[in-house]
């Protein structure tokens, strides 16, 4: 009889707090769906205005080269866009069969205003100025 109560209170127990914890996640999503209802115009807006700086950055970055303070020639650079913005292959155009004249290579990544370098560019950055930059390779054969 005592066990047949025990059971009886443990089961009353579990299925309160089943009913509670689906009245705790009821309330949640609706402060969710309210929270989102109230601020989903200033979400949308902003999330415009991101890819938009985000779009115009990238269209940016192709007509660096062409800045007269670039400093290289345009027909030395090559833009990936991702991970590194541009490589300069400084001196390329002046012999481009014999490559006579190229100096260095450069690899460039525009910013502006108070932008800085994502965690991945910073570690590019510090992989090229401890020189572990190397030449490979790959022969495919027939």
């Amino acid at each position: 009889m005592l066990l047949e109560f025990i059971i009886g209170i443990l089961l009353v127990t579990v299925v309160y707090l089943l009913v509670k914890n689906l009245q705790w996640n009821f309330r949640f999503e609706k402060r969710v769906e309210n929270f989102l209802k109230r601020r989903e115009t200033q979400i949308r807006q902003d999330a415009i205005n991101r890819s938009a700086r985000t779009l115009s950055g990238k269209t940016l970055e192709r007509f660096v080269p062409f800045l007269d303070s670039f400093g290289y020639n345009p027909h030395d650079v090559r833009w990936l866009g991702d991970p590194v913005d541009l490589i300069v292959f400084d001196g390329y155009s002046k012999n481009k069969e014999s490559g006579e004249g190229m100096k260095q290579i450069v690899f460039c990544e525009v910013k502006s205003g108070s932008s800085k370098l994502s965690s991945i560019q910073s570690k590019i950055k510090s992989i090229v100025e401890g020189k572990k930059v190397r030449w490979e390779e790959f022969v495919i054969n027939k």
